[in-house]
């Protein structure tokens, strides 16, 4: 969510994949959008690189969402 907003998942989820399909049911079209190179997800303070869609979550995990940012 925009600004800091955060968004509570109350249904169970294993993976970072199951996270944004449960996403687009709560808020539809955001879990496509997050599905897009422009964004990065967080676990915990750790920037997922790849596999992110099956990166193993667990109770209490704390997902952030960050913009790509480019230049030079």
């Amino acid at each position: 969510m925009a600004g800091g907003a955060s968004l509570t998942v109350r249904e169970p989820v294993a993976t970072v994949g199951q996270l944004l399909q449960a996403l687009e049911r709560l808020a539809p079209g955001l879990g496509g959008q997050l599905d897009d190179p422009l964004y990065n997800l967080a676990v915990n303070d750790e920037l997922l690189l790849h596999a992110v869609d099956q990166r193993p979550l667990a109770d209490g995990d704390v997902v952030e969402v960050i913009p790509t940012m480019a230049g030079g």
